[in-house]
């Protein structure tokens, strides 16, 4: 996942805290839903994730447990909020996580890869992509690859688009 601190997304941030008449307080972070990889272009795969999320299509997103302590990341909580970034570090909209379930990789169903939004929404499709991403964090960590790893499945919900007029009703 890319991060970014910049002008544009602080402002983001209190458009969207004044949108959903929350506290700019309230535990956020910016970033990507994904970090490239040096095989792929990084836009043609990790933006249009952040698409779905502003269309609404995306209500989940996983990774691996060690993640979060690998690239120093903290573990997002129920009710944090996550203001959603392409690439580039534009902000585009912002999400609530929801539920927050750690389960090994091999034991993640389709109810919850259909949930990411991606592909044609099957377990299938949703394992031979994270795997892809998964093994290519534990070539970057020198770490083996095993199936049974701890990943951490947040659902999640778009709580904020510039442009809406009426906010949710606060899911958590």
């Amino acid at each position: 996942m890319l991060a970014f601190d910049t002008p544009e997304i602080v402002e983001f941030w209190k458009e969207a805290c004044a949108y959903l008449g929350i506290s700019e307080d309230s535990r956020h972070c910016a970033l990507t839903f994904a970090e490239p990889n040096k095989e792929t272009d990084a836009a043609t795969w990790i933006d249009p994730i952040a698409d779905n999320a502003v269309n609404r299509m995306k209500r989940g997103t996983a990774h691996l447990a060690m993640q979060f302590e690998k690239d120093d990341i903290p573990m997002r909580q129920v009710g944090d909020y996550w203001i959603v970034l392409k690439c580039d570090g534009s902000p585009q909209c912002v999400v609530q996580i929801i539920g927050i379930e750690t389960l090994p990789f091999n034991e993640v169903g389709p109810i919850f890869a259909a949930s990411e939004g991606d592909g044609d929404l099957s377990l299938k499709y949703w394992q031979q992509g994270h795997m892809a991403q998964f093994k290519d964090q534990c070539r970057r960590w020198n770490v083996g690859w095993r199936e049974d790893y701890p990943v951490v499945c947040e659902s999640l919900i778009t709580v904020y688009r510039p442009g809406d007029t009426v906010p949710p009703s606060s899911p958590v």
